[in-house]
């Protein structure tokens, strides 16, 4: 089977490439190890999402799964609420709580509708390499030949595993602990961030019946005590995501692109985990489509990749580290954050260098 861009993983991130892609005339395929729907955390969405849901066809599917929504946020600091409203290019506007379940299957859905071969559920598989640059993949005894192969398959990071990619931490480990909770919450529309000693506690209702909360640590003991939840429910288990702050620098290379937390990762506190990975999605198989055309040669559309998503990544990490800077006792490893310069001078070299 040979394809011009095989996706693995069917999140955000990989059917956002696979849309885009699809819809410009390029052959795709989209490989996915999981069943459909899985359990994955509930995500707010600034009101700004919907100038992508818009690009990908999937407005009018959002509206109908009828997410919960809200105007902003309330800020809990030593006993003081402070209500901070969604702002973006439209003005104010309404948030998403999009439960991942449905939010997954309706990107799929499209990607389906666009024509891209869908396989689900795929085993991963060997990575296919012909002079120094990836050419496809074995899955379950067929070979899929490709001129891009995407690396959407989060936190697993197979591709860069396998090519052993160098990826940067910028934080101390960091463990975030999240829970749902069923039944009478005590909790309205508007969601509380709530800042304690070392970290906070995020609480949002995600349904009309089930609340989410999620706690962090940010000191560089990632396993430190956090105030216990205020829901009393004992029967409910946290379970645990690694959030560290990270980003793999050859994000783009031969034949390859890594989109969505197979490329970076920023804790839930940025709120842009979701939008980063559709817009990485659509970033890359823009570029893909340039290649195909001949507008840009695949190593360009690499340096290019790279250098955007390293001026993304930084842009919202100083974002991140300013609100933190704001806590009552900040982060120390906040103030050795310098190595971000780095990371886009890096990046702007890369460009010039490959152009």
């Amino acid at each position: 089977m040979d394809f011009d861009v095989l996706v693995v993983g069917a999140g955000p991130a990989g059917c956002a490439v696979a849309i885009r892609a699809a819809t410009h005339g390029l052959r795709v395929a989209l490989l996915e190890k999981a069943h459909f729907p899985r359990d994955l955390p509930g995500e707010a969405l600034h009101p700004d999402i919907e100038r992508v849901f818009d690009e990908l066809g999937v407005a009018e599917a959002i509206s109908e799964a009828a997410f919960v929504r809200c105007p902003g946020w309330m800020r809990v600091r030593s006993g003081d609420r402070t209500f901070v409203p969604f702002e973006g290019q439209s003005g104010l506007g309404f948030g998403y709580q999009a439960w991942r379940a449905e939010l997954d299957s309706i990107l799929l859905n499209r990607a389906r509708r666009a024509g891209v071969t869908v396989v689900q559920p795929a085993s991963s598989g060997k990575i296919l390499l012909r002079d120094d640059r990836v050419s496809g993949l074995e899955v379950g005894g067929k070979t899929w030949f490709c001129r891009n192969l995407v690396d959407a398959s989060g936190a697993n990071r197979c591709l860069s595993r396998i090519l052993r990619l160098r990826v940067r931490d910028f934080s101390p480990r960091l463990v975030a602990r999240y829970a749902y909770f069923r039944g009478d919450c005590a909790l309205g529309l508007i969601p509380e961030f709530r800042e304690h000693t070392g970290g906070w506690t995020w609480l949002a209702r995600v349904r009309k019946d089930c609340c989410q909360c999620v706690q962090l640590s940010l000191g560089a003991d990632a396993d430190a005590p956090v105030p216990p939840p205020p829901f009393d429910s004992p029967d409910v288990r946290f379970r645990g995501a690694d959030v560290t702050w990270r980003f793999v620098p050859e994000c783009a290379g031969p034949g390859y692109f890594l989109c969505g937390d197979a490329a970076a990762v920023l804790d839930p506190a940025a709120s842009s985990g979701v939008a980063r990975s559709l817009a990485s999605g659509l970033k890359a198989a823009d570029l893909m489509v340039q290649v195909a055309s001949n507008e840009m040669g695949s190593l360009a559309a690499a340096a290019v990749y790279r250098q955007w998503y390293a001026n993304q990544f930084v842009e919202q990490a100083r974002q991140l580290a300013s609100r933190y800077a704001e806590l009552v006792e900040p982060p120390l490893w906040l103030q050795d954050l310098e190595c971000l310069s780095n990371l886009l001078a890096n990046a702007e070299s890369s460009v010039i260098t490959s152009s």
